[in-house]
């Protein structure tokens, strides 16, 4: 793996990034990297529910032509017909 140098951050970045680490009482670089690896498990979560969400639509559209073809069960009935 290639080093990371991220050299175009810009004046206004480095100097929030240098008073938020220093508020924080940690290096620049540890700050960086707690982003960074933040960053990634909100990518991988949002990842793993964007695929739980289009798995569940086709239980869904499996679901409803069971429903039609065949009509509730009956705790499914028991269930809408209490309300609930």
């Amino acid at each position: 793996m290639g080093a990371l140098n991220i050299r175009d951050l810009g004046d206004e970045r480095k100097a929030a990034l240098t008073a938020e680490a220093k508020a924080r009482g940690l290096s620049v670089s540890e700050l960086a990297r707690r982003f960074i690896d933040e960053g990634i498990d909100r990518a991988q979560a949002e990842r793993a529910r964007e695929a739980w969400v289009a798995e569940a639509r086709e239980g869904f559209v499996h679901e409803a032509e069971h429903l039609a073809a065949h009509g509730a069960s009956l705790a499914r009935y028991r269930w809408i017909r209490a309300g609930l």
